[in-house]
């Protein structure tokens, strides 16, 4: 007689408590994964303002040493006029004119920025007309909600430059 081991009920699957232990690994993973991928995008959104910032300084410097005027019929431009930028609470605006209240408002060109970043500092900066040079050096700091900080330095000769 031959002994036969009978195990039909073999399991297949898996049980209940290894799906759960599956599923809270995958959970914490998953967890761990979005709160790095959104602390990267608010660093990616500070830089962002801050590269912005950048750009639009160094656009109206550029205009003003191109000795750049804008005009119409009826308000003609013959010589170039120096530039500069305005920071708001929610855009920059880059002008025309020898300071914001006396710009041609009619050139003024708006860049929207995102509103969670606070500017202290100098919130006005004009370019001289054709050597790009401004009256008083200062610096620019940006903080987003998160803390992060950057400077902007912006020296006599209307050098840009940048720090995390």
């Amino acid at each position: 007689m031959k002994l036969q081991i009978l195990f039909k009920d073999k399991q297949k699957g898996f049980t209940l408590i290894e799906m759960m232990i599956v599923i809270g690994i995958i959970s914490i993973v998953g967890g761990l994964g979005l709160y790095f991928g959104f602390d990267s995008y608010r660093g990616y959104s500070a830089h962002s303002n801050r590269d912005l910032l950048v750009s639009t300084l160094q656009h109206a410097r550029s205009q003003s040493i191109s000795n750049v005027c804008f005009g119409n019929s009826s308000n003609p431009c013959e010589d170039g006029k120096p530039h500069g930028v305005k920071i708001l609470n929610d855009k920059y605006i880059i002008f025309q004119g020898s300071s914001f209240t006396s710009r041609d408002e009619d050139y003024d060109a708006e860049i929207e920025i995102n509103p969670n970043t606070t500017y202290s500092g100098m919130n006005e900066i004009v370019f001289a007309q054709l050597s790009g040079d401004i009256s008083t050096a200062g610096d620019i700091t940006l903080t987003d909600t998160t803390g992060r900080i950057s400077t902007i330095s912006i020296n006599n000769e209307g050098q840009v430059i940048w720090t995390n």
